[in-house]
């Protein structure tokens, strides 16, 4: 789940949640300003957490510590993307925890490079004026 929050919602990582549970946040995940100031969260209201990529204040923390090794896994798999495998040590490409971690990113990023392919067919198909899809 680190990755697809690094690779997804990177704008998140800049907020912890205590930062929640203290200031109101928009959709867009900036501060809610009033005035100038930001708008603190009302005692007692409840936090976002149902519709947060991080889910809760407990998944948040193995994240929030693990993120500089998520960040260097994802890094890792682009390099290796990029030049094929050829970025890698013998003894790397041979390392089942390096081979693990990479298949993991690449399901997600594949999974999400699928999910945009299929917006697009979806609009081409909408300007079509066929009707599928809506």
């Amino acid at each position: 789940m680190g990755a697809k929050l690094l690779l997804f919602h990177p704008q998140l990582l800049n907020r912890t949640c205590a930062s929640c549970q203290e200031w109101l946040y928009d959709d867009q995940h900036r501060f809610i300003m009033r005035a100038g100031q930001r708008v603190s969260r009302p005692k007692g209201s409840p936090t976002p957490c149902w519709k947060c990529p991080k889910e809760s204040p407990v998944h948040a923390a193995g994240y929030e510590r693990d993120i500089d090794k998520i960040a260097s896994t994802i890094d890792l798999y682009f390099r290796v993307r990029a030049t094929a495998g050829r970025c890698l040590s013998p003894c790397e490409a041979a390392d089942p925890l390096t081979v693990r971690k990479l298949s993991i990113v690449d399901r997600i990023v594949r999974k999400w490079e699928l999910a945009q392919v299929a917006c697009v067919a979806r609009a081409t198909v909408r300007g079509w004026g066929l009707g599928v899809g809506d």
